[in-house]
């Protein structure tokens, strides 16, 4: 159990560098202690879920990208998703199917923050992105 907290407290780490934060200002954003968020980058403790939630949500990250990875193969995607994904993917060119599987798993964060953007801002976005494709 130490080295899943250390291992967990490590990614916690070093998202939170990789956006120039320190342990203070994530703690401000995730209304959490910054002893609490020193003593899990430690590996010390685990943070309570609600804890370890709003620290990803922080970190624009989620509780399956800080664990390891041979524990995160064992977590199962609902059959449903197993459904949208495989019609989804049928639908798809073998070469669109690699670059959906790059932008994925390279590119998440940034997705899930589309994702959140409302249908305006998304109106806004493609409009932009496409005035930007057809210039070149």
């Amino acid at each position: 159990m130490d080295e899943l907290k250390k291992y967990i407290g490590t990614k916690i780490k070093e998202y939170r560098k990789s956006l120039g934060m320190t342990t203070i200002e994530l703690s401000k954003l995730s209304n959490t202690s910054q002893t609490t968020i020193s003593t899990i980058e430690r590996g010390k403790r685990f943070g309570t879920i609600e804890t370890m939630l709003k620290i990803c949500e922080v970190l624009r990250v989620t509780l399956y990208d800080i664990l390891p990875s041979e524990r995160s193969e064992n977590l199962s995607v609902p059959q449903i998703h197993d459904k949208r994904i495989a019609l989804i993917l049928d639908r798809l060119s073998a070469e669109d199917i690699e670059v959906t599987e790059t932008l994925v798993l390279n590119n998440m964060s940034l997705l899930r923050t589309l994702n959140k953007l409302t249908p305006n801002q998304k109106k806004h976005l493609s409009n932009h992105l496409n005035s930007i494709i057809n210039n070149d």
